[in-house]
């Protein structure tokens, strides 16, 4: 499914396919595998109940007592190879490395084991330059060089989420949460395997997973995206095994990590225009995708429409379990799950919600139907593209306008605009836009163009519509951020900015005109921070 590859290795692919308590049960359990010459520290039921800890990230707690068999039987493979799952769940990748490899050396080759081994190195060697960061809630490592400026957004962000998150639920993690994130896709796939097909087609910019939190810099794609509400997204990925002791299904996963996503910032709901849009057309064409073809990652569909159709409905899901039963039935049925015998929602809906699961199927399609959810014309699908250099950016928002003649007459507008002839370079776009409605890249050069010539009320039309149509593209967001600083409207400044920065935090023109907005808002700390990432997005690397 990986439709390009970067530096792939044995069995790293056919090892991340398998969830943590199967890769621990093939070496456990399958026969021939081990030769056992003593009898194990700990018995097969110990080591299976461990083994149940470990899926639901009980890392702390199971760690000193296999540590302590470690101590009586340091050459038991079964014991080992545990560990070192431990070890790498804890963040300890040397550690993890070190007992993988003794494993290895009693108990002979083994795709999984090497391939597992070869994660751990990739993990280490990806990591071994990057700064580590402490705050009250949480570990930060990332590429100090590239992506340092992004550490105090990162920081607010992560530290207002759990604040707002525990308030409602009730639940805080006891440990400090891993995260890690990486400046380009290489590094990204490295550490997490995830391709970029992957991020190209489902959008998969962020992972949860062994215990900790791994996300892609907003650098390494070409518009960026929304990084801060994605580790929103992913806190409560965490949030939800811990509550559930991992047994919520994929879709109550991604449902309740994208309702609540944007919670953190007081932000707007789910039912985004995009999102009612696609929920529209897909109850009028009968195209709704099944819960269970969302198993086991939404990275299995198969095109970009069919993942966000997916989160519009998982995300609906859990407004419906709120609309019906409310915040206290909600978390009930996380606590369901937790005791449950098997993975899943289905027990857990059946006892708080007194329906069987496809009663809930069937009236979760009833209460979305009687939305009558309305879809925005002209929509557009946030396409992740991963960044490969200045001229591969100028040419894909090219090739976004789809009519030849619109794109000519665009190409002409820049060229006028080049030579100072702003007007006529007006012109060129107003009939480009004729060719092709609401392209994203026309529109653009158009408001770009009417602000230069001080035509603020004809250029805010056009990016309201922009934001309707295009809500994550952060282009809009810094010309309105522009308009109001004409204006003389520096709060409106102000937050324009800022909304760019949650998309693409690294254009040095935004953060010199958020500097100026908080400095004639009087707020001068934010304003000397704002200028120093100026300076130091202008600097080369």
């Amino acid at each position: 499914m990986k439709a390009r590859r970067m530096n792939a290795t044995p069995g790293h692919d056919r090892l991340l396919k398998l969830p943590v308590k199967i890769m621990v049960f093939l070496v456990l359990f399958n026969g021939g595998l081990l030769p056992v010459s003593t009898a194990p520290a700990l018995s097969s039921e110990t080591i299976q109940s461990l083994t149940a800890r470990l899926e639901s990230w009980e890392v702390e707690g199971i760690w000193p007592e296999v540590r302590e068999a470690l101590a009586r039987e340091p050459r038991e493979p079964q014991l080992l190879e545990l560990a070192s799952h431990i070890a790498f769940h804890r963040g300890d990748y040397p550690e993890a490395l070190k007992l993988m490899k003794s494993a290895l050396e009693v108990a002979g080759e083994d795709d999984t084991r090497r391939g597992y081994a070869l994660l751990i190195e990739e993990t280490i060697s990806v990591l071994r330059s990057y700064k580590r960061y402490e705050t009250p809630h949480f570990l930060i490592f990332l590429d100090e060089r590239q992506d340092g400026i992004l550490i105090d957004y990162l920081t607010d962000t992560l530290e207002k989420t759990v604040q707002v998150m525990t308030q409602k639920y009730g639940f805080k993690p006891k440990e400090k949460i891993r995260i890690e994130l990486f400046p380009d896709a290489k590094a990204f796939y490295l550490a997490s395997t995830l391709s970029v097909r992957d991020i190209e087609v489902t959008g998969a910019v962020g992972l949860t997973k062994f215990n900790k939190l791994q996300f892609l810099s907003p650098r390494a794609l070409v518009h960026g995206y929304r990084w801060l509400d994605a580790i929103s997204h992913e806190y409560m990925h965490y949030l939800i095994v811990k509550m559930t002791s991992n047994k919520a299904p994929i879709w109550f996963h991604e449902g309740l990590s994208k309702y609540e996503e944007t919670r953190w910032r007081n932000g707007p709901s789910y039912l985004s225009p995009l999102y009612r849009t696609l929920l529209s057309q897909a109850l009028t064409e009968k195209k709704l995708i099944g819960f269970e073809r969302m198993e086991p990652s939404l990275i299995r569909l198969e095109t970009p429409e069919e993942v966000q159709l997916a989160y519009a409905q998982a995300a609906s899901a859990i407004e419906f379990i709120l609309a019906r039963a409310g915040q206290e039935k909600l978390q009930e049925i996380m606590k369901r799950m937790a005791v449950a015998a098997t993975k899943g929602a289905g027990e857990a809906i059946r006892t708080v919600l007194s329906l069987e699961f496809t009663e809930f199927e069937e009236k979760w399609r009833e209460y979305l139907s009687a939305k009558e959810l309305k879809g925005v014309e002209g929509i557009i699908l946030q396409r992740y593209k991963v960044k490969e250099g200045r001229a591969d950016e100028e040419r894909l928002e090219m090739e976004e306008i789809k009519s030849m003649v619109a794109r000519n007459r665009a190409r002409l507008g820049d060229r006028l605009k080049e030579r100072g002839r702003i007007s006529a370079a007006v012109l060129e776009y107003r009939r480009a836009l004729e060719e092709s409605r609401d392209s994203v890249p026309i529109m653009n050069r158009l408001s770009s163009a009417l602000i230069d010539l001080g035509r603020n009320e004809e250029a805010l039309d056009i990016l309201k519509r922009l934001k309707e149509i295009s809500a994550d593209h952060p282009y809009p967001h810094k010309q309105l951020g522009r308009i109001y600083l004409k204006l003389k409207d520096f709060q409106k400044a102000r937050d324009a900015f800022g909304d760019s920065i949650q998309i693409n935090p690294f254009d040095p023109e935004v953060h010199a005109g958020l500097a100026q907005a908080c400095e004639m808002l009087g707020d001068l700390t934010r304003a000397g921070k704002e200028m120093e990432i100026t300076k130091r997005l202008t600097k080369p690397i």
